[in-house]
């Protein structure tokens, strides 16, 4: 995607925006290719790295990055289309009954 702005106060958001991205992904660690690609088009489309498009927030009420979002995006929907998929607790971590109570 190709970036093109008349406007000097656009080019300069979208230059702030790839400096972050560049930063983002050298500390980030490891992302798929899909990932890179998608993050790349989100941040050519004018937006942060640190934002997501589905306003996703942490537990801190923060809005959650957007690789992460996506990935935290990605478990849910696995989970809702095979809920039959988790796994059961093993061994010791099973209480068949309520005398198993642990207080």
């Amino acid at each position: 995607m190709i970036i093109t702005s008349t406007n000097k106060h656009d080019k300069g958001i979208k230059t702030y925006l790839r400096k972050e991205l560049k930063e983002y992904m050298g500390s980030f660690g490891h992302m798929t290719a899909e990932e890179k690609k998608d993050l790349q088009e989100w941040v050519e489309d004018g937006n942060s790295v640190y934002s997501n498009p589905g306003i996703i927030s942490d537990d801190n009420g923060r809005p959650m990055d957007y690789v992460n979002a996506c990935r935290f995006e990605r478990v849910i929907y696995e989970q809702m289309m095979n809920p039959g998929a988790e796994q059961a607790p093993s061994g010791s971590e099973t209480m068949d009954s309520e005398d198993d109570v642990p207080f």
